[in-house]
């Protein structure tokens, strides 16, 4: 899997979710995003999270966040962030 099909999740945690956060801010890092980018990028950064979601692939999760996002993560920090990140689009559909 090519993981610069997740190009903005990976903008996602290096411009709102970076490296000196910790998960106890990434929902209001949620809310920032939505609140600040325009309706094309979170309309890609939606279908992007429910194909992250749907393949359930950790390795993948933990290389787009590092690879495009300059942030390395444990595997249950990477799952833990897809499956909020899918939960708050959900709410916002």
């Amino acid at each position: 899997m090519n993981v610069k099909q997740f190009k903005t999740i990976g903008y996602f945690v290096k411009n709102y979710f970076n490296w000196s956060m910790d998960n106890s801010e990434l929902e209001s890092c949620i809310e920032d995003f939505f609140a600040s980018e325009n309706e094309e990028k979170k309309e890609v950064f939606r279908k992007e999270i429910e194909a992250i979601y749907v393949l359930n692939d950790s390795d993948l999760i933990r290389e787009v966040t590092y690879k495009l996002g300059d942030r390395g993560m444990s595997t249950e920090d990477a799952l833990n962030m897809i499956k909020l990140l899918y939960a708050k689009m959900q709410e916002a559909q």
